[in-house]
């Protein structure tokens, strides 16, 4: 039986361990030493552990995971998502090693990663794009050519991690003081969409260079750079302007050579001009690109309940060379999903947290993603559950989702279940009635 290392832990790990024992292959866990949450690994054939504390030693440390997949003799590695996901350096060891990576070539991971590359080459190949710059220089002279708002992120990061959004001529001068002290050109930045809509559009393609939709999905409710909210199909954009996502979406992908799943994200917004990528009118809407992440998506689940299929399972299909046939691959818009995420807040003195108890609501139409042990401390966990309810109308869904979220209990830690309860008490998806009825009120 062929071996694959499933390089990551929590829940998306429990889910491909279960996932590729269905087709056949024999999965390996990882577990850091340090790691008190391991569940994601008890279904697993076997488990290598890692020395070292926190996920960059650790879970997102290239060298211990080729290592670990040297050890366990595995022919493949699966990063499902995380910054290790998009590492080229991986794919890069990994073929040196004669060990498959399930996903994108390093030269297109690298590619993606880059924020600079990755917008430059979306310009290039047709798509909107925000005014921008990278560097010290660059960006001063962005602000004062544009304005502000401007937002900041680290050129090379990923998952929202460092990302700020700059308002005010103060807020500026200090973060062109911290560039400035930086080593190189770390930091990009663009023009900040405000009351923008983030709408990211997932895609399959194959050795073949078909491009096979996967759903489309707006964001709700953001805080930072969370995604507390997700829903689909998408709602709050014009038909013809997500038709013109897709499109783009297909026109970038295939450009830059990507293989496998990957999403592409835009913001959508209105009166943004000056500087580069100017042009639209005020009050005209349009859409910009914003970043490109050749990996499983976080929202994968409301793919999947939209396409039927096993999305970790086409990645390894795609990366085994499967071509489906063209129209074979089909998005159901007619089913609505909603997701939130229960993010964990950060305790005040930084301490690790540790969930005494932990009851998710049974509730029709939704299901949880899981992978947390009460018994230890949560040390490297951000999250507690994705809650993904689905319904004929939004409004269905959204209703479960609150249902849910305000029937499930989670003590010892905080988390934002009370932020997205509000948000949807206040969005006018949920009839009050069907809220009250669910409260027992």
């Amino acid at each position: 039986m062929r071996r694959v290392l499933i390089a990551n832990r929590g829940a998306i790990a429990a889910r491909a361990v279960d996932t590729f024992r269905r087709l056949g292959w024999s999965p390996i866990a990882v577990v850091a030493s340090s790691d008190p949450q391991r569940l994601h690994a008890l279904a697993a054939d076997g488990c290598e552990y890692l020395e070292g504390t926190g996920l960059a030693e650790t879970y997102d440390h290239v060298g211990r995971i080729v290592e670990a997949a040297r050890r366990c003799g595995a022919d493949a590695v699966y990063p499902g998502y995380g910054a290790l996901a998009e590492d080229p350096e991986l794919p890069e060891r990994l073929a040196a090693a004669g060990i498959a990576f399930v996903g994108p070539t390093a030269e297109v991971l690298a590619a993606a990663r880059d924020k600079d590359h990755a917008v430059a080459t979306a310009d290039r190949l047709g798509l909107p794009v925000l005014p921008h710059a990278t560097g010290h220089e660059p960006i001063a002279k962005l602000v004062a050519d544009i304005g502000l708002p401007v937002i900041l992120k680290p050129v090379t990061g990923c998952g929202g991690l460092g990302v700020r959004i700059v308002h005010t001529e103060a807020e500026a001068e200090r973060a062109l003081a911290q560039i400035g002290t930086d080593e190189g050109d770390a930091w990009y930045a663009e023009r900040y969409v405000e009351r923008g809509a983030v709408v990211g559009v997932t895609v399959a393609v194959d050795g073949a260079g078909t491009v096979h939709p996967l759903g489309e999905r707006e964001s709700l409710l953001v805080d930072g750079s969370m995604k507390l909210l997700e829903a689909s199909p998408v709602q709050g954009v014009a038909p013809e302007l997500v038709e013109r996502m897709r499109t783009d979406t297909a026109r970038l992908v295939t450009g830059m050579g990507l293989r496998g799943v990957a999403t592409v994200e835009f913001i959508v917004g209105s009166g943004v001009g000056g500087g580069v990528g100017a042009g639209v009118g005020a009050g005209a809407r349009s859409h910009y690109f914003l970043e490109v992440n050749g990996r499983l998506p976080l929202a994968y689940r409301m793919c999947e309940a939209q396409t039927g299929l096993d999305v970790v399972a086409l990645q390894m299909e795609l990366a085994q060379g499967a071509l489906p046939a063209p129209g074979r691959i089909r998005v159901d818009r007619d089913t609505h999903c909603l997701e939130a995420r229960l993010f964990i807040e950060p305790a005040p003195d930084g301490a690790p947290g540790r969930i005494t108890a932990l009851e998710l609501a049974p509730e029709p139409g939704v299901t949880y993603n899981c992978a947390l042990d009460v018994r230890g401390p949560v040390v490297l966990d951000n999250i507690v559950t994705q809650v993904l309810a689905l319904g004929e109308r939004r409004g269905a869904a959204a209703g479960a989702v609150l249902r849910a979220v305000e029937g499930s209990g989670v003590s010892g830690v905080g988390t934002c279940a009370e932020e997205i309860a509000v948000w949807l008490r206040g969005s006018g998806l949920v009839p009050e009635r069907l809220g009250s009825q669910a409260l027992g009120v």
